[in-house]
């Protein structure tokens, strides 16, 4: 055997005077990325919208929600038992609330295609428990206003008031 299939692993210099010459290695510029193509890359899946009657009737496309629909309701929720607190938190959250619901419950109107109902319904119950929060705490702000005006004008009154209550 000769000397080369007896060691074929070997890493042996390559004599250029018998004519072979090495293979150039491929040409790849620097900085260049790899020579291939990335492999195809699928686009995103196509969503489909809702079937109808789900989300809020109509199911069409472009359905959004009110801007203010959900704060509405969180602060008209808020200012029913805020009016407890000498009426002040319930006026301020309620009419924030009915200001919020009736604005929205107007786009909602002029453009019903656009907006979902659920969103609708719920702009429309925020301003109603506003209005209800508003209608309260006005109520508590003028009995306690007649209260300390009546303490202050007749306070013998207003004694016998807090001794038949013991």
């Amino acid at each position: 055997m000769s000397e080369e299939q007896e060691n074929p692993q070997e890493n042996k210099p390559i004599d250029l005077s018998k004519g072979q010459q090495p293979e150039p290695a491929p040409f790849q510029p620097l900085n260049q990325g790899p020579a291939t193509p990335p492999p195809f890359q699928q686009p995103p899946p196509f969503q489909q919208p809702p079937p109808f009657g789900q989300f809020g009737g109509g199911g069409g496309f472009g359905q959004q929600n009110l801007p203010n629909a959900t704060a509405a309701l969180v602060l008209g929720i808020l200012a029913i038992p805020a009016c407890c607190f000498y009426g002040i938190f319930g006026l301020i959250f309620g009419v924030i609330a009915w200001i919020l619901g009736a604005g929205d419950m107007k786009k909602y109107q002029l453009n019903p295609g656009l907006y979902t109902e659920s969103s609708y319904k719920n702009a429309k119950a925020g301003k109603i428990c506003g209005m209800i929060a508003t209608i309260l705490s006005a109520l508590f702000i003028v009995m306690f206003i007649l209260i300390i005006v009546g303490a202050i004008s007749n306070p013998h009154m207003f004694d016998n008031f807090i001794k038949g209550m013991k």
